[in-house]
Order: C-alpha cells, then structure tokens, then sequence
C-alpha cells in the first residue's frame, strides 16, 4: 500500500512522465505575467486577501502572493483572474 503523500504526487508524476501540461490534465494553476504590469491567473480558487500593495490567491495547490502597487483586479470569473498594477514580488506556495 502506497503511503497518502505518494497517492497525491502520483498524478503529477504521471503527467510529467506523459509529457503533458498539469493545468490541462489536472487543473493546477497558471500564472502568465506581462511585463510586471498584469498577471493572469488560471484555475484559480478565490481571493484570500486584496489590498493595492497585495492580493494573495487561492491555486488548488497553495496560494498566489502577488506584491507591488497600485494592485487591482480588473476582470474575474471562476476559472480565471486579471490583475493590474505594478507587480514588484510574486510568492508562489
């Protein structure tokens, strides 16, 4: 019997051994960043908190932590999020 933490890694490992995309087959996040002044998140899970210096998201996996200034959520809907401003920092986790 495969221990719990094996069984939750294994479908990461089949998609990499797969050569496939994760977002894809499994729904993982994705973070596109442009320039430091906008950033899409994909497979998103909410906002956890919104502030102009910083809005953190909710990723099936853990959280966004996007810092900078002038921060602003310019469009959202349950699969993704457009963030705006200058982006200085990103904390993945």
């Amino acid at each position: 019997m495969l221990p719990v933490k094996k069984l939750r890694e294994l479908p990461y490992e089949l998609a990499d051994k797969l050569e496939l995309p994760e977002d894809v087959l499994l729904g993982s996040a994705k973070l596109t960043v442009t320039g430091g002044r906008s950033a899409v998140i994909e497979n998103h899970r909410g906002v956890l908190e919104y502030t102009a210096e910083r809005i953190v998201v909710a990723v099936p996996r853990g959280k966004v932590c996007l810092d900078g200034t002038g921060l602003r959520l310019k469009a959202m809907n349950k699969n993704e999020l457009l963030v705006g401003g200058r982006i200085r920092n990103i904390e993945w986790g």
